[in-house]
């Protein structure tokens, strides 16, 4: 997938410490007979046996990435005029609402949320897998056909996804609201931002200014 930014971090790696398993070779005993039969030579002493190293367990994946470096900033959102909602979450996000599209399993999550004065509402999901974080945004687009789906008693008509710039995005709108959605990836890290309006146009207007932000962020520090 194109790239406007460059690739960050270094992929987290599965790190196995072993040693062998196998025992150490026993000296082999031999007996020694003096010419004379009436006189026997001692046995030489055995080598002690030294028992085998147990092989050591795997390693933890070690997180390369710290997610929270690579999500939009007040600085990075100061022409939003957005208040930050809440504190920070690490809680992995199996599915988004929209068509309930998969997000596969992430080993490590950041979400963070934004307040407009209007009400309207910002969140960025950042998520680390083992692969490559393109293949989830391919499953998820395949994954947006339903068309419409039942949410909170309304129906909630769902968009074509629109790939452009090395995202994808698409919006999800309900006779309550419009909740617009860009996908981004650099590498294992899958970024996910929402913007919430009273109007599509709106909420669309807002997740288009906001996109390149959030890629900016996701190459940070590479």
């Amino acid at each position: 997938m194109r790239r406007v930014h460059v690739l960050v971090g270094v992929g987290a790696a599965l790190l196995l410490a072993g040693c062998s398993d196998r025992p150490n070779d026993l000296v082999d005993n031999r007996y020694y007979r003096n010419p004379d039969p009436t006189t026997t030579s001692a046995s030489p002493p055995s080598a002690p046996t030294q028992a085998p190293t147990p092989a050591a367990a795997p390693a933890t994946r070690q997180k390369t990435v710290e997610l929270d470096r690579l999500a939009m900033t007040a600085k990075d959102l100061a022409e939003e005029g957005v208040q930050p909602s809440g504190s920070p979450t690490r809680t992995v996000q199996p599915t988004l609402p929209d068509c309930q599209a998969p997000l596969g399993e992430a080993d490590a999550a950041y979400q963070t949320a934004w307040t407009y004065p209007t009400g309207s509402t910002i969140r960025q999901y950042l998520a680390e897998y083992r692969e490559n974080a393109a293949d989830v945004i391919t499953a998820v687009r395949a994954k947006l056909t339903c068309g419409t789906y039942p949410a909170a008693g309304s129906e909630v008509r769902v968009s074509a996804p629109v790939a452009a710039n090395g995202q994808v995005s698409w919006c999800a709108t309900s006779s309550r609201q419009s909740a617009c959605t860009v996908l981004d990836d650099n590498g294992t890290v899958l970024s996910v931002v929402v913007v919430t309006a009273v109007t599509e146009a709106k909420a669309k207007s807002a997740v288009t200014r906001i996109a390149p932000l959030a890629a900016t962020a996701l190459g940070r520090n590479s």
